[in-house]
């Protein structure tokens, strides 16, 4: 699948406009002069700077259309499988706090594993295996705080 600059430029240009527009909630850190809302704000300037950039060279290009499917894209099940993995990222976002990252990035995984048809004793050993190889590096190496859901703390 490709996108058209025209197409891209208008996402970003959309992305960065809401970051930009959201960075300025973030509230101000007393005592220095750049707040939280410093870097999100410098990023969203170059979101909107790249996405008129893309903009204007869509605009001069010839006529393209805004989605051109491409031959992977027309393969049986390639749709369906993107469609699986944006569902995925999903149910993370919704569900992580609740059940906690170890339960649904295990059930994740089994899902992708098993789309990519993965034999069964092979997608349960590195869906349960990567699940806690990640929960261990994240938490106490990177102490990066992953939901815990109803999962006891674990000895890391």
């Amino acid at each position: 699948m490709r996108f058209s600059d025209t197409m891209l430029g208008a996402m970003l240009l959309v992305f960065g406009l809401a970051v930009g527009i959201y960075s300025q909630t973030f509230p101000a850190i007393p005592g220095q002069r750049y707040g939280a809302a410093a870097f999100p704000t410098a990023i969203a300037i170059g979101f909107v700077g790249c996405g008129l950039l893309l903009l204007v060279r869509g605009f001069r290009a010839a006529p393209f259309p805004l989605i051109t499917r491409t031959e992977w894209t027309r393969k049986p099940g390639a749709m369906p499988a993107i469609l699986v993995t944006i569902l995925c990222v999903v149910a993370y976002i919704f569900f992580a706090r609740h059940l906690g990252f170890i339960p649904i990035s295990i059930m994740i995984l089994i899902v992708l594993f098993r789309m990519l048809r993965v034999p069964w004793w092979q997608t349960l050993m590195f869906a349960f295996a990567a699940a806690f190889v990640c929960d261990f590096v994240f938490r106490s190496i990177l102490l990066v705080p992953l939901p815990q859901g109803f999962m006891p703390r674990l000895p890391w």
